[in-house]
C-alpha cells in the first residue's frame, strides 16, 4: 500500500506538469525507482525474503525495456519513464484475473500490475474523442461533415488569443489541412491574428488515462481485455 500511494502521488504531480508544461520532470520517475528500491529492500531485509527486492529489480528491466519500446514507436519518453517508475515501485499489486493473458502476466517475475495499468490506460484513451466530441455538441458545435466530426471529436473551435491562454496546439483553420495530432514544436500562433478563430486541442497526455487507470485497475484488473476476448467469435 505504500509504493501505491507513493506511485499515485507520482503520477498525479506528472499528469499536471504535462497538462501545463507537456513534460514530465525526470525527478517523478526517478524518484519512484529510488524509493522503490530502497522500500523492497527493507522488505525484503525484515521478513527475510528477497522476493521483493528481486521483483522490484526484475520490474525496472522489464519496464525499461518496454519504456524504451514506447520511446522508439514515438508514444512518449515521459510515459514510458513513468512505467519504468512503476515497474521498479509496484511491480505487482493485488487485482482480479479473468483472462489468459492476464494469467501470463503474473508468472515469476513478470511486473504485471505497470504492464496492465498501461494497458488499460490505452483502452480508456479510446473513449476520450467520444467524450470530447459531445463536449462541442453541448457547446452548440455541430459538426456539418465527417471532416468536421473528426477534427470535434479531438479540439475545438476557439479565437487564437484564447487559445494562447489555455495552451492548446494548432490543427489549422477551416480551409487548411486539419493535423489531429499536433505537436507543440510545430505550434506558430504568429501566422494567425488574435481574433482569428482555429481548431485546436488541448492533446490530452496518454499520462491521464494511465492515472486514472492507476486508480481503477486494483479493482477491474485486466476485465477489460477478457471481455473483448470473450467477445470475439473466430
Amino acid at each position: 500500500m505504500v509504493t501505491y500511494i507513493f506511485g499515485l502521488i507520482g503520477l498525479l504531480v506528472a499528469s499536471i506538469q504535462d497538462i501545463k508544461s507537456r513534460e514530465i520532470e525526470d525527478y517523478i520517475w526517478i524518484s519512484m525507482v529510488i524509493f522503490g528500491l530502497i522500500y523492497n529492500i527493507y522488505l525484503s531485509m525484515a521478513t527475510g525474503n528477497y522476493f521483493f527486492i528481486i521483483n522490484s529489480i526484475f520490474g525496472f528491466i522489464i519496464c525499461f525495456v518496454l519504456g524504451y519500446l514506447m520511446f522508439l514507436f514515438g508514444v512518449g519518453g515521459g510515459d514510458g519513464k513513468v512505467l519504468i517508475g512503476m515497474g521498479t515501485l509496484t511491480p505487482n499489486y493485488d487485482m482480479p484475473i479473468y483472462s489468459t493473458l492476464g494469467n501470463i502476466l503474473t508468472i515469476g517475475y513478470i511486473p504485471a500490475f505497470p504492464i496492465m495499468v498501461f494497458i488499460n490506460g490505452m483502452f480508456f484513451m479510446i473513449f476520450l474523442p467520444i467524450i470530447i466530441l459531445i463536449q462541442n455538441l453541448l457547446k452548440g458545435n455541430t459538426p456539418k461533415n465527417f471532416k468536421e466530426i473528426m477534427v470535434l471529436s479531438f479540439g475545438e473551435k476557439m479565437k487564437v488569443s484564447e487559445a494562447k491562454k489555455k495552451n492548446r496546439l494548432i490543427m489549422g483553420r477551416d480551409n487548411d489541412k486539419i493535423n489531429l495530432f499536433p505537436s507543440s514544436e510545430d505550434d506558430d500562433f504568429s501566422k494567425y491574428s488574435d481574433d482569428e478563430i482555429i481548431y485546436v486541442t488541448p492533446m490530452i497526455p496518454l499520462i491521464i488515462p494511465i492515472t486514472i487507470s492507476y486508480i481503477i485497475t486494483p479493482f477491474i484488473g485486466d476485465n477489460i481485455i477478457y471481455l473483448i476476448i470473450s467477445n470475439i467469435k473466430i
